[in-house]
């Protein structure tokens, strides 16, 4: 409304002001949507200007901080490289912990073939509530994905460019030529009583300065492209969306890198107003090309000979010819040749197509009562070449593979949902019904070596001379599943939710194939209670939840519950034979890994809901854990794998999103949310320990993570040093076999801030992410501070700071071979950082400079420019061995480093 003053006045002329009316936000759940008030679970959202404000190989790295209880770990920083998500902690120890990923309905591996610009949404289904209706994959949590939609009305064109430059995170600085050769006279004269380096070499090395600095050999300044245009629109009765993307990025190692091209579509099409169609397609290419020598000693990883070759050695003759460390001399390490071994004498690349479809029908019998068909495939073909060229190092025969991979998984679904009330105060959503998955596996690969010519490359195996053995494989499984979920609201006040879902999987023995998972929640909307008589103006809502529930994980492959035989050969008389003989690990009855979860929740809506505040209160235990049992070896086999074990996790999560400031020249929103999680094993077979993480060096062998009764997951036990004698010997605390706790792979919390300003028409936003109280094995730093049985170059940092009779109490160590070296909290380091992962300035263009367009914005960002650690390697961030199975953590060992960019762009509308 408006008020005009009169003023005498008897004619007025009155503009009336749009406003627009919206209804409650509603929120992807499984197999349905819920107003987001209205729910009883655990839920975190994350929107598509979140998604896409960070150019990224792989979707889910924008969930990094993003939200409550979500670890998002990047295992290396290789372009389109892996990624680990922990929803509330890791549940199983040698099964996987990834979370079950949903695309537009269809359960896929990994969602990496989606480009950032064509999701529209990701929910994250967290407590039990939530993720039980994906019965037997959903104890590690569920990420759906919705992809871009259409939408009725005039049809929007959305275009964004933009171009990216990388360079590595953090330099490593290296002992220049004169402190290197000055320090290894020291060890020599430690070690032997003489000099390594005559006084006529140290002045030669003093006028070389740095030397070779090796890391600008082996990274560079790189490109990253991302370019995107989604069209869509539509009407009453169909609505369509279609988005291209490309997305290019060159890795900060030379000849890396990752290139994706995908076409998502999506179209819905109402027959009538009780039948309606709708089909979805992503179609992918990507291509990438590997740079992944990682975990290797001195110089038998790439990464390794950036910061180990001496830095007197040049690295090109006066010719442009590359010089090989290890044949101009003797004394540096026999693994220490040229980076550009593998940098151009080795080619390893993947390429991948993948096509994904959805398609379904809906029929609505009455109001409210829909039955939904749905049915999708996903198809995976992938090729991998790798080529060693006959001038690599010196192997001069050189070799080749080829595999080729085809995966495809066939889903169909049939659910009847309902969706009415009874009277005011009864409110009643309902769904039913039976879902049908299977996954089917080939391969196929071929080796061989003794080429005659390096150019056929991997494409002709038929040109080597020693051909390898072919091998092939095949595997199948199916899942059937049965569901249901009631829904129910009372007085819009009392808010209940049950589902039951029964899964059967072939990979299970008889008498196991079947999973029974329940679960049931409940809230209660106290804003609404007249007895607590809460003032409506400051406090808007007041919610507390509270659920309980079974969800699943399968754990096993196919065909681990039975007796295989593998193929082998030996040789008979004068005849080489083929045989088959039974494996090392002896089947066994398995059945699925089992977690309950019990969950307590506060919503809190202050101020007109300009702050929103949430509280979770979580307690998962996962039962009937995998382990492999040894066996005795008089069985013929080594170990097999049983249901014995309980593991663990409790925590806490916060989330706040506030409207700081509203005007209508500066606004103001901040987001942030901390969690906490704590594990613990509860029981293992025997209360026998088990070791993950083997750290094979050449001063010491052990075990990075054990896994034992009544402590977290993963903790690092070693010795603890104890200074050194007076000689300048290594001392410990504890005798040989008598270890000690020395570290912990898990952080006390993870956090994010997210803030979004405007003014005017400029907008700045930053995002802050971050991880306290974590340990990290540096096993990158102990070729080049502590271990002295090859030449390689050390850091710089030890000038000056290692162990003499004047400095006894150095950081670094005598330099000496004989010391008596130990895993030890000398290598486990604080891996605690706050990082600025993302900051954006953006002008809108006004309306008026850009005619024929809804809108048009330009861009300049930056990722990861500021990190504040005190860990001394290139990067925090970081788990060398991370995967799925999630056995050792906390490792740090040559990995392909993080970069940090600079980034600018255009986001056009029309």
């Amino acid at each position: 409304t408006q008020e005009v003053p009169i003023n005498g006045r008897t004619e007025f002329e009155i503009e009336m002001v749009s406003q627009a009316i919206t209804g409650e936000e509603m929120v992807v759940v499984g197999y349905g949507a819920v107003e987001k008030r209205d729910l009883t679970g655990s839920v975190s959202s994350v929107g598509s200007d979140e998604v896409t404000s960070v150019p990224s190989a792989n979707v889910m790295q924008a969930l990094k901080g993003r939200a409550a209880g979500v670890r998002v770990k990047q295992n290396n920083g290789h372009p389109g490289g892996n990624v680990s998500i922990r929803i509330r902690g890791s549940n199983s120890i040698v099964g996987n912990n990834e979370p079950l990923y949903i695309v537009d309905g269809f359960p896929v591996d990994d969602p990496e073939s989606i480009n950032n610009s064509s999701i529209e949404s990701i929910e994250i289904l967290k407590d039990a509530s939530a993720v039980a209706i994906y019965g037997s994959r959903a104890s590690n949590g569920v990420v759906l994905i919705s992809t871009n939609s259409g939408r009725s009305g005039a049809t929007e064109v959305n275009f964004e460019s933009s171009i990216g430059n990388q360079r590595l995170i953090k330099s490593i600085e290296m002992m220049h030529p004169l402190e290197f050769g000055e320090y290894y006279n020291v060890l020599e004269n430690n070690m032997v009583g003489e000099d390594r380096f005559s006084q006529e070499e140290l002045d030669e090395f003093a006028t070389l300065g740095k030397g070779t600095v090796w890391e600008d050999i082996v990274y560079r300044t790189a490109p990253i492209y991302n370019n995107s245009l989604n069209v869509r629109g539509g009407n009453d009765q169909t609505q369509f969306s279609i988005t291209g993307s490309a997305f290019n990025q060159e890795g900060i190692i030379r000849n890396s890198d990752y290139n994706r091209y995908a076409i998502d579509s999506k179209i819905q099409h109402d027959v009538s107003d009780r039948f309606s169609v709708d089909a979805s397609i992503t179609l992918s290419r990507i291509g990438t090309q590997q740079q992944n020598s990682e975990q290797g000693r001195f110089g038998t990883s790439l990464i390794g000979r950036a910061h180990g070759i001496p830095n007197y050695i040049p690295a090109y003759d006066e010719n442009g010819n590359r010089v090989e460390p290890v044949l101009v001399d003797d004394r540096v390490s026999e693994a220490l040749w040229h980076p550009n071994n593998y940098l151009e004498e080795r080619e390893r690349t993947q390429k991948r197509n993948n096509v994904l479809v959805n398609a379904g029908v809906s029929y609505e019998f009455i109001d409210g009562l829909v039955l939904n068909i749905d049915g999708g495939v996903e198809s995976k073909n992938t090729r991998n070449d790798f080529y060693q060229t006959k001038d690599f190092q010196n192997d001069p025969n050189g070799s080749a593979s080829v595999s080729t991979n085809e995966y495809i998984s066939r889903l169909l679904e049939t659910t009847l949902n309902y969706n009415g009330a009874i009277g005011e105060n009864h409110d009643i959503s309902a769904v039913g019904g039976v879902t049908f998955q299977d996954f089917r596996t080939e391969s196929l690969s071929g080796s061989g070596s003794n080429f005659l010519s390096d150019i056929p490359g991997s494409h002709s195996l038929a040109t080597a001379g020693i051909p390898g053995t072919p091998n092939t494989s095949f595997t199948e499984s199916t899942i059937l599943s049965g569901l249901g979920r009631i829904n129910y609201i009372l007085h819009d006040r009392y808010l209940f939710t049950v589902s039951m879902r029964a899964d059967g999987s072939s990979v299970y023995t008889e008498g196991n194939k079947w999973g029974y998972f329940p679960s049931a929640a409940f809230s209660w909307r106290l804003s609404d209670e007249e007895f607590i008589n809460l003032d409506n103006t400051i406090i808007n809502e007041l919610k507390l939840r509270t659920s309980w529930g079974l969800a699943g994980s399968q754990a096993i492959s196919a065909y681990s519950t039975l007796n295989r035989l593998n193929p082998g050969s030996t040789v008979l008389g004068n005849s080489l034979v083929t045989t088959m003989a039974p494996g090392s690990r002896l089947a066994s009855d398995l059945k699925w890994e089992t977690t309950e979860a019990l969950n307590f929740g506060l919503d809190i809506s202050i101020y007109d809901d300009r702050v929103s505040f949430i509280a979770d209160y979580y307690i998962k235990e996962t039962r009937d854990l995998l382990n492999a049992v040894q066996l005795a070896r008089s069985t013929g086999y080594t170990n097999s794998l049983r249901n014995i074990g309980r593991i663990e996790n409790r925590g806490f999560e916060f989330a706040v999103n506030s409207y700081l400031f509203s005007s209508s020249d500066f606004n103001w929103n901040l987001d942030a949310n901390i969690s906490f999680n704590r594990s613990k094993v509860k029981e293992l077979y025997g209360g026998q320990d088990i070791l993950g993480g083997q750290l094979s060096m050449i001063m010491f062998t052990d075990w990075a993570n054990t896994y034992r009764e009544g402590e977290p997951r993963g903790i690092m036990y070693g010795y603890k040093e104890d200074g050194y004698d007076e000689d300048g010997y290594l001392q410990y605390t504890t005798e040989v076999g008598d270890k000690v706790k020395i570290g912990d792979p898990n952080p006390n919390f993870i956090f994010g801030i997210n803030s979004d300003m405007s003014y005017r028409n400029f907008t700045l936003s930053m995002f802050i992410d971050g991880s306290q109280g974590n340990d990290i094995i540096n096993m990158s730093k102990v070729a080049f501070t502590t271990d002295h049985t090859n030449g390689t170059n050390k850091l710089r940092d030890i000038v000056g700071n290692y162990w003499t009779p004047e400095n006894p109490d150095a950081k670094y160590i005598k330099p000496s071979r004989n010391h008596d070296f130990r895993f030890s909290d000398r290598y486990v380091e604080d891996g605690s950082y706050i990082r600025l992962s993302n900051i954006e300035l953006a002008y809108n263009i006004p309306n008026e400079l850009v005619s024929g367009m809804r809108h048009a914005q330009v861009y300049i960002s930056g990722q990861n420019l500021l990190t504040i650690t005190n860990y001394s390697w290139i990067d925090p961030d970081v788990n060398t061995r991370g995967g799925p199975s999630s056995l050792a953590q906390g490792i740090d060992y040559a990995s392909y480093p993080s970069a940090k960019s600079f980034t600018a762009g255009i986001r056009l509308g029309f």
